[in-house]
């Protein structure tokens, strides 16, 4: 799998980047002098090189109802603004919540220099798949909890917040290659039981990590270590977030994103690691 600046950029500008012309830290990943790749690029690259199978309609998946529920990334190195990648994708368990709950499935997904062999960024997550409960009855469980604890009880350290536009989800299919009509097609989007397209998980997660890196990195994304968080409210497109920090030690922090127009959370039992400065 091969990715370009124009992909990089594409997904910068898809999470937000660029939103101040005139911030020279926000530049350098949606201009090409001495460009470089935002982070969560990696969730949006190699999508297709091997995880392809589980759209394989064999497998019995249903799509329109499956939602991403928890997501991590952890940095090994740094990516590049354009590259060649290995992605490793596996599922690590499907697990039936019972025949009106649905299951869950949890995979990891390693990015690799192609050249090198270098491993990049490993990928933890859950796949809710709200329309294929009741395989294995009897079970009913929703196994191990794999939740970052939660965030503290105390007011935030600082918060930012970020506009979304309403094309944003629009934006990042283009850039993570995405041909779900899911968040495209106002249809189908219905049909999965939302009253308009919504925002992809991949793109919030961009998003609140705009906003992690603006608070804790002076936007730089290379001191972004680890972030990790659970999907607890769909966000749709134009929706203002506002991203909440708080400091749990010396390069860590939690953090909590909100959806402003509804007042709901969309990303709750954050955590990250990062260089402190």
């Amino acid at each position: 799998m091969a990715y370009g600046k124009e992909r990089a950029m594409l997904h910068a500008l898809s999470v937000g980047l660029g939103g101040d012309p005139v911030d020279e830290r926000q530049l350098r990943y949606v201009y090409e002098p001495e460009l470089k790749a935002f982070p969560t690029l990696a969730l949006a690259i190699g999508l297709t090189d091997d995880a392809g199978y589980l759209h394989d309609e064999r497998i019995g998946i249903d799509f329109t109802r499956m939602l991403h529920g928890q997501t991590g990334l952890r940095w090994h190195k740094p990516l590049a603004a354009a590259a060649e990648m290995t992605s490793r994708f596996a599922v690590e368990s499907v697990t039936d919540r019972g025949l009106d709950k649905g299951a869950v499935l949890r995979f990891n997904r390693t990015l690799r220099d192609r050249a090198s062999g270098d491993l990049i960024v490993t990928e933890t997550g859950v796949y809710m798949l709200r329309g294929n409960g009741g395989f294995s009855p009897g079970t009913g469980t929703a196994g191990p909890s794999t939740a970052p604890a939660p965030v503290p009880p105390t007011p935030c350290s600082q918060s930012v917040e970020l506009a979304t536009l309403p094309q944003s989800a629009l934006l990042y299919r283009l850039a993570a290659g995405d041909s779900t009509g899911l968040h495209a097609s106002p249809t189908l989007a219905r049909q999965a039981g939302f009253e308009r397209p919504v925002l992809q998980g991949g793109c919030s997660f961009g998003v609140t990590a705009h906003g992690l890196i603006s608070m804790l990195c002076d936007y730089d994304g290379d001191r972004l270590l680890a972030m990790d968080a659970r999907f607890t409210s769909p966000v749709f497109p134009g929706d203002r977030l506002k991203v909440e920090v708080w400091l749990t030690g010396p390069g860590k922090a939690a953090f909590r994103t909100t959806s402003l127009p509804r007042g709901v959370v969309v990303l709750d039992n954050g955590s990250c690691e990062f260089e402190a400065s």
